[in-house]
Formats: C-alpha cells, structure tokens, sequence
C-alpha cells in the first residue's frame, strides 16, 4: 500500500501544479494510508494482539486529525474552528518566525531607483525596444555584479527567503533577484552609422555596450531618427535568476538581466528653447 503512495508521489514530482493543488493531493494520499492503519489496527485486534492494535488506532487518529485540518485548510483556505495550535502556540510561547528588520527595509526603492538622465516632460518620452547579443547580456550582467560589489543595489529576490516563498507563493508567481528596476548610474545613446546603440556602465570610463535600439514607441528607430532628435531619458535594469515554490523546495530558475529603456523625443523642426 505505501510502495503504490510512494510511487503516485514520485509521479506527481514530475507535474507542473501550484503548490497548494499538490498539498491538497498530497493530504488526499495521506489520508488513504490513513484509514490503511485502521485496518492494520483490525487485523492486530482480530488475532488478539490488542497493545498493538491500540497503537495503531491512536496514530490513525493523530494522523486523521491532522490530514482533516490540511483539507480544511486547502479547500477553505481557512483554518479550522477545531485547530488547537493556536493555543499551543500560546500555551508554550511559540512565536512565527520574524521577518529580520533590514529585510524590511531592503524592499525600499534602491538607491538608483529614482535616477535619471534629467527632467523630461512625460508627454515627450516613448519606451524603447532593446535587442542584445549574448556578449552585450554578459556585459551587462558585469556590470550587475560591479554595482552589487559597491552596495548599489542587492541582489536578494526582494528580502524574502525561501521560507516565505514557500509559505505564501501564489500559483505561477515568481520573485526575480532584483525585486525593482534600479537605474543604471550611468548611460547614453550611441550612433554607429544607421544603428543606435545604448551605451553604459558603472561610469563613463567602464561604459560598455549593452544592445541595440529596434523601436522607439511604435516606431522603426531609423524612421524615428529621421523625424525626431532622440535623448536617453532613463535606463533601468531589471529582472535576473527568479525562484519560485516548487513541490517541497525553492526552485531557481537562471534569467537573463534585461535594460528597460524610455527615450525623450523632440521633432528636429521644433525650434530649441
């Protein structure tokens, strides 16, 4: 009986649901080698080995009970008016784990959240698509590890642990190592021929180039550079590794760091101010 719940549980290791479906599935499956104690239970009290028969009823029981507050649980998604462990709680002082004060405080906008490259009027800034080789993705992703080695940002999937992710991960979410855009400290556009490339780094000296400029807002770039003067307006960085609840651990899944681009514009035929 255990070997045929042993073998439906490696099965399930291999389906991709969220974590509170397979809790449930599982609880399901620990009640039936539940109620398979009671019946090892009868058979010790029908050929009179009673101790025994005794022992197996009280962890039918214990099990019972605490597979019938897992049901409540994950079908409701409230507890039981018949859960003790609150008082338990109570009774022997336990306390829930307390998230640690900086991690708190590390869910703050990061120091280069709010930087930008000037004042730009909003009406006059289009989001700009973005194409990286695998070398400009390895540049930037340096440039991600140089800015973490200074404490320019931190690279902590947002402060929450594995613990937490397990314990409240909704289905399908995910937490990136850099939890907010954080801007680039520094950044600029760069003409090569027809090309626009953004360019940037840690600092003007370490500038690298980090991918090539397609669009800007719906328009093919080199038909926006005809019409329109371009301004790099912010670059942020964002994304990175992500993990996410897996059947019984934390699962890391590597993601590239992408550059979110917004571009301030001005027709060429505009006079300057």
């Amino acid at each position: 009986m255990f070997s045929i719940i042993g073998m439906i549980n490696s099965y399930l290791g291999y389906i991709n649901m969220n974590v509170r479906l397979k809790n449930l599935v599982y609880t399901v499956l620990g009640s039936v080698g539940d109620f398979y104690l009671l019946y090892v239970a009868y058979r010790f009290f029908s050929n009179g080995f009673w101790p025994q028969s005794a022992l197996f009823v009280l962890a039918f029981l214990v099990l019972g009970y605490l597979a019938y507050l897992n049901l409540i649980y994950y079908i409701t998604k409230k507890n039981s008016k018949l859960d003790f462990t609150p008082w338990l709680e109570k009774t022997l002082h336990l306390k829930p784990r307390q998230v640690p004060t900086e991690v708190n405080n590390s869910r703050r906008p990061q120091p280069g959240f709010v930087q930008t490259n000037g004042l730009f009027n909003n009406e006059k800034v289009l989001p700009a698509e973005i194409s990286s080789t695998l070398q400009e993705q390895h540049a930037l992703q340096q440039i991600v590890q140089q800015l973490a080695a200074q404490n320019y940002l931190k690279l902590d999937y947002g402060g929450i642990d594995d613990n937490q992710i397990l314990r409240t991960a909704k289905a399908g979410q995910t937490f990136a190592t850099l939890n907010q855009p954080i801007a680039l400290p520094y950044y600029e556009l760069q003409h090569q021929g027809e090309k626009l490339f953004l360019v940037g780094g840690v600092n003007q000296m370490e500038k690298k180039v980090l991918g090539q400029i397609k669009t800007v807002g719906l328009m093919p770039v080199a038909a926006a550079s005809q019409r329109y003067q371009l301004f790099a307006a912010t670059a942020t960085v964002q994304g990175g590794p992500i993990k996410f609840a897996g059947r019984s651990s934390v699962m890391v899944e590597q993601r590239p760091y992408t550059v979110k681009l917004q571009l301030a514009y001005r027709s060429k035929t505009e006079p300057k101010h």
